[in-house]
């Protein structure tokens, strides 16, 4: 039995324990919104605004409030979905595969994910108060399905939109998205129709304010990590190849594939070679007194022999991971030697 003094001495101490505790609680909360898991931290959100009247007047508000489950999920995403799964046909039907209704579920996948959005005590895959929800409940899964194996090659939402056409399993067993005609041409032509009919696409240079310019945001994050030949994806650095094996970074068009890709709000995809990326480009070229943030810088003595790409980045510097040994930096441009131009990226596809 304690005495009156440890009583009082414990009455005390017990309100500043309490305050420790919630001071405790209050910085790791602080922590993990400022920091995020690695995957969080990657992704870049798209644009939430339906333009246009290409949704239909009944889906819109579903679109808006089922948009707000998961911040990869987007209106524009979901809209281009259901065009792609049924052309908004509620009562759409595939008698070989048994998927039904506007977002095209499986009886399976439905008896899981499928929601009674309109309470009124059934869920059917035909109702579009209930199929929207339902469609963007199983997307966010599928997010946190790829965000759970980082050993997947390619961007979050592409793998999750493969996982919803060709399922989870096959997604992980060709390790990304399964290369099913099938599947990516659905995945392109979703982020197509998200990015153009849909919601707001993106042009690179558009912004001349070299601070408020998302792409160079994206690259510079990233200065000071090592170069790694072969290294780099959509999602962030990755282990490089040889003379790189072992060091995790980014190779010169992998971080301007990455930086496009996240400061276009995922609008943009390029090819993954500096010589892929200037046949992409090579359309809009851009000459070097015209420069804008943004563009892209390219060598070599002939379009064939291109062996460098870096970013603008305004003021007379670029954005580059220059080569093994080195690392991410911004440095002044260097319009000499074997350089060979400069392109702009406009896209209205979102995939060039």
């Amino acid at each position: 039995m304690k005495s009156k003094a440890g009583l009082i001495a414990g009455l005390i101490a017990a309100p500043f324990l309490l305050i420790i505790v919630l001071i405790v609680v209050l910085f790791a909360g602080i922590g993990a919104v400022l920091g995020g898991d690695e995957s969080n931290r990657q992704f870049v959100r798209g644009s939430q605004e339906l333009i246009g009247d290409a949704v239909p007047d009944w889906a819109r508000s579903p679109l808006l409030a089922a948009a707000q489950t998961c911040p990869e999920i987007t209106a524009p995403l979901l809209a281009a979905q259901l065009e792609t799964e049924s052309d908004w046909n509620p009562n759409a039907h595939n008698d070989e595969s048994g998927a039904d209704g506007l977002a095209q579920f499986i009886p399976d996948t439905w008896a899981e994910w499928g929601q009674d959005g309109d309470g009124d005590g059934q869920a059917d895959p035909r109702n579009p108060a209930d199929a929207i929800p339902s469609q963007a409940a199983y997307m966010c899964h599928l997010v946190e399905f790829v965000k759970q194996h980082p050993e997947l090659d390619g961007e979050l939402v592409d793998l999750a939109l493969a996982a919803y056409n060709a399922g989870p399993g096959n997604v992980q067993d060709y390790q990304g998205i399964p290369p099913f005609l099938e599947t990516t041409n659905y995945v392109r032509t979703i982020r197509d129709l998200a990015n153009t009919k849909y919601g707001k696409a993106f042009t690179a240079g558009e912004d001349n304010s070299p601070g408020s310019n998302g792409v160079l945001a994206a690259a510079r994050q990233w200065i000071g990590t090592d170069y790694a030949w072969g290294g780099g994806t959509l999602n962030g650095p990755s282990r490089g190849q040889a003379p790189d094996t072992g060091v995790t970074g980014f190779d010169c068009s992998s971080l301007v594939r990455y930086a496009i890709y996240h400061g276009s709000g995922g609008t943009i995809t390029l090819p993954r070679t500096s010589r892929e990326q200037y046949q992409a480009t090579k359309n809009n070229p851009v000459p070097t007194d015209q420069l804008q943030p943004g563009d892209l810088l390219f060598w070599g003595n002939t379009p064939g022999s291109i062996h460098h790409v870096a970013l603008y980045a305004g003021n007379g510097m670029q954005i580059e991971a220059p080569q093994s040994g080195l690392k991410i930096r911004e440095t002044p441009v260097r319009l000499k030697g074997d350089f060979l131009g400069a392109t702009r990226v406009i896209t209205k596809s979102g995939i060039v």
